[in-house]
Formats: structure tokens, sequence, C-alpha cells
């Protein structure tokens, strides 16, 4: 043999060539990752749907989210003689994990409003209700996609005694 140092030449390239380290082939350059973006909070909707079939205004059941997602949202009638329906966000240990907030009153002429709560500390949102009973739902939209029904009740309205 009179090249001797071939070999280790020979087992070199091909151990560059079989681990893809090579300047042949596709040299275009790879289209950028776009950079997501977040969509941006939008205001409070407020839409009355008429329907034609009376709404249920009996309170189905309510589901608990786990202790360390927990929120507290409040529901009431504005004052004596109000027909304005408050919900509140108070808060709470799972404030991060919730992406909104959504409110539906059904009246008891069946029609129904709803309204979108932002996730933010003290952000209150106020829907037109009837002098009767309301049917106020309120269900939290995680960020991980779970959804919970946390508030299905009737909300009386407020006269003196």
């Amino acid at each position: 043999m009179k090249y001797p140092g071939i070999v280790p030449v020979i087992i070199l390239v091909a151990l560059v060539l079989a681990a893809g380290c090579t300047i042949f082939g596709d040299k275009t350059t790879p289209a950028p990752t776009p950079v997501p973006t977040e969509a941006p909070v939008t205001e409070e909707v407020t839409t009355a749907v008429p329907t034609t079939s009376a709404g249920s205004l009996v309170p189905g059941p309510t589901e608990t989210i786990p202790s360390t997602e927990a929120i507290s949202v409040s529901v009431e009638k504005g004052g004596t003689y109000s027909t304005t329906i408050i919900t509140s966000f108070n808060g709470g240990k799972g404030l991060n994990f919730v992406s909104r907030i959504e409110v539906k009153v059904t009246r008891p002429d069946g029609s129904v409003v709803t309204g979108i709560l932002k996730p933010i500390m003290g952000d209150t949102l106020e829907l037109e209700g009837t002098t009767g009973s309301d049917r106020i739902e309120v269900t939290a939209v995680m960020k991980s996609g779970k959804i919970y029904k946390i508030i299905d009740q009737l909300v009386p309205y407020k006269t003196r005694s």
C-alpha cells in the first residue's frame, strides 16, 4: 500500500457525510418563524337575543374549579328598584389561568343578554335585567381550554320590605 493514511481519511469523510455536516443540498434560507401575538382584549359586548321559545329560568348544576385555579365572581341586582345586574370579578388563586368570563342573563320573557367580563381584578359588567327574577349564568373559560359554569342562579328584583 503506497498511501497508508488514506483509510483514516476515507473513514473521517464517511463519518462527516453520515452526520449530515455537508454543505451539499438545499441552500435556501428557511422561512422566519412568525412571532406569536396576543389577541387584543375586546371590550364589553352586550347582545340582546330574543328567542322564539322562552329560555329556561330553571338554574342548572354548577362546577367547582380546582382549588389551584379557583376564582371569585359575584352577581347582584344594582340596588332597590334597580333592574341592572352587576357581575364583578374579585380575583383568586386562578387569576392568571382565566381567559375570559362569560355572563348570560335569561329574562322571564325568554330574551337573552350576554356579555364578557375581563379577568382583571375589580372589573365589573352591567347587564339589563327585569323587574322579575332573572337567571344568571357565569362561565369561566380557562387559558387551558377548560370551561367551568361557576354560577347559575335566579336573581330577584329588590324592593323595599
